[in-house]
């Protein structure tokens, strides 16, 4: 399980991964992210691209979550 996901970093990481291959160093290289947080990043992106989408719904105050059919 990934532990406190900083949501900057993430978005950061998303936007300088190139469409070629590249390595965690080079990454690590271009963000100044540290390579052990990259690969457990990488892993959680992933996952989640992995996962059934999720659907949102407000009703009233409350908000539920749902997989999608």
């Amino acid at each position: 399980m990934v532990g406190r996901v900083d949501e900057n970093l993430m978005v950061k990481l998303l936007d300088l991964i190139p469409n070629e291959n590249t390595s965690v160093h080079q990454l690590c290289c271009k963000t100044g992210i540290d390579h052990r947080t990259i690969k457990k990043y990488i892993q959680l992106i992933v996952h989640v691209q992995n996962s059934p989408r999720l659907k949102l719904e407000i009703v009233g105050l409350r908000v539920l979550v749902r997989k999608e059919k």
